[in-house]
């Protein structure tokens, strides 16, 4: 082999170590890329996850028979104004959320509607909806607290189409008997939307049989204030005339929302 020949494997061999380092340093920038890139993410999740808001409803004159407040239903205000008692306020047949609405996530909460669910089975699928959003607040900073006075109206009825024309799905009069949720929509300053969901009871499918000593036992002990609960996404729009298969009788309906 000459000398020209041994110059020329030294400079293939070269060239094939140079190749192989090239490739192995092009795997390596692209692993640091990506390990860059997830991180990236990853605190941009934290980042949105420490500024979430949470945002809940304390209802004014609250009680076990009335967890929605006082002012909630129309017919629970009738009496004291047949008696007299208006408190300097006006009267009005509509459905009144009142009391403070809280911020305690640490981020604010933007766009807060409220609306009202019945609830015709667990999870997201038994939730139907009885009225449309109605905005409470437009921002609510932070750790803020805000008086609330809602005013939920016929107009807000949820309507279904029937093929030739929108018709409510309920009577105004009776959304506030069948009302099982409170349910406060919002969403943070990167647009995520939420949801907080204040119950009436807890729920407890089928309805217990008042008779049976046992049942009666642990209808006295369940709590009667559960604690909001807090969920990511935006409820799917859902209507009583959606589910014509799920809708109880008018009297199995009263009896679902006794407490």
């Amino acid at each position: 082999m000459t000398a020209g020949d041994w110059i020329n494997s030294i400079v293939a061999l070269a060239t094939v170590v140079m190749a192989g380092a090239t490739y192995y340093l092009a795997n390596v920038t692209r692993r640091l890329g990506n390990d860059t890139a997830d991180a990236t993410k990853q605190a941009d999740r934290h980042h949105q996850e420490n500024r979430r808001p949470f945002c809940v409803i304390t209802f004014s004159n609250a009680s076990q028979q009335l967890p929605f407040g006082l002012d909630f239903d129309p017919k629970s205000r009738r009496q004291p104004t047949l008696a007299g008692v208006t408190n300097g306020q006006p009267s009005t047949p509509d459905i009144l959320i009142r009391g403070e609405l809280q911020n305690k996530g640490s981020g604010p909460a933007k766009d807060v509607f409220i609306y009202l669910n019945t609830r015709l089975g667990e999870g997201e699928d038994g939730a139907v909806r009885l009225t449309r959003p109605v905005l409470a607040s437009g921002l609510v900073a932070g750790g803020e607290t805000t008086a609330i006075d809602v005013q939920i109206t016929e107009r807000d009825i949820m309507h279904a189409w029937d093929g030739e024309r929108w018709n409510p799905t309920q009577a105004f009069h009776a959304i506030a008997d069948q009302t099982y949720e409170v349910v406060l929509e919002y969403k943070d300053v990167f647009g995520a939307p939420f949801r907080t969901i204040h119950l009436r009871g807890i729920w407890t499918p089928p309805v217990p049989n008042i008779g049976d000593p046992a049942a009666q036992a642990q209808m006295m002990v369940r709590p009667d204030k559960p604690s909001p609960v807090f969920l990511t996404g935006i409820q799917a729009v859902r209507t009583l005339a959606d589910l014509p298969a799920l809708l109880p009788t008018s009297t199995q309906l009263d009896d679902d929302h006794r407490f």
